[in-house]
């Protein structure tokens, strides 16, 4: 469902105009689409979820701990590239020098940001 705001954003000031959001094209995110992890990385955990499953016959209770210390430390990352996101967000326009196109990126990079954190937060 769309936001009233969101509508109106959208719409034509006259007949002949392009939507507001839609007259310049968009400057992509900062970290929009963050690299990912180094194949080390990626093979270094598909390692430690071996050494946790194969810990489960021997150490049930043991391999649950380390299953979940292991999601803690995702979570941990996850929230603090979230922050940088956000972080470098709220540089680019925060100066009082920031023009109507700085903020109409910024308007269009946030709600682009906050329609990915709505997906992943809809991810069950």
């Amino acid at each position: 469902m769309t936001s009233p705001i969101e509508t109106a954003m959208d719409q034509p000031t006259t007949e002949n105009d392009a939507p507001l959001f839609e007259r310049v094209p968009a400057q992509p995110l900062p970290a929009e689409n963050p690299e990912s992890p180094a194949p080390s990385a990626t093979a270094s955990l598909s390692e430690r979820w071996h050494e946790i499953q194969a810990m489960f016959i021997d150490d049930p209770r043991s391999s649950a701990e380390s299953a979940a210390g292991l999601v803690d430390d995702g979570v941990q990352a996850l929230i603090a590239s979230v922050r940088e996101q956000q972080d470098s967000l709220l540089a680019a326009w925060h100066g009082e020098n920031a023009g109507t196109e700085e903020l109409r990126a910024a308007v269009q990079h946030y709600h682009a940001f906050g329609n990915r954190i709505a997906d992943f937060t809809h991810e069950t």
